[in-house]
C-alpha cells in the first residue's frame, strides 16, 4: 500500500489501526522505491493505493474509504 500526498496521518491511522502483518506500507517521495512512482496525491488530498499483486485499486482519499478495502 502507497500513501501519497503532504497529510496522510487520517489515511496512515486506519492501516495502522489494527493488526495487519500482511500489509507493507510506504509513504513520501518516490526517491526510487518502486511502490511509489506513479503514486500522487488526488485533487490535492492524500491518497491511499491498495495494491496486490501488482494491481493497485483507484486511489481513496477518505479513510472510511480506505477501511472499507482493507481486511
Amino acid at each position: 500500500m502507497a500513501l501519497a500526498g503532504g497529510d496522510t496521518a487520517d489515511l496512515e491511522h486506519v492501516v495502522r489501526s489494527k493488526f495487519r502483518p500482511h500489509i507493507v506500507l510506504a509513504g513520501g517521495e518516490p526517491d526510487g522505491v518502486p511502490l511509489m512512482e506513479g503514486r500522487t496525491p488526488v485533487d490535492g488530498h492524500a491518497a491511499a493505493y491498495v495494491c496486490e499483486q501488482f494491481s493497485c485499486r483507484q486511489p481513496v482519499t477518505e479513510p472510511a474509504e480506505l477501511e472499507a478495502l482493507l481486511p
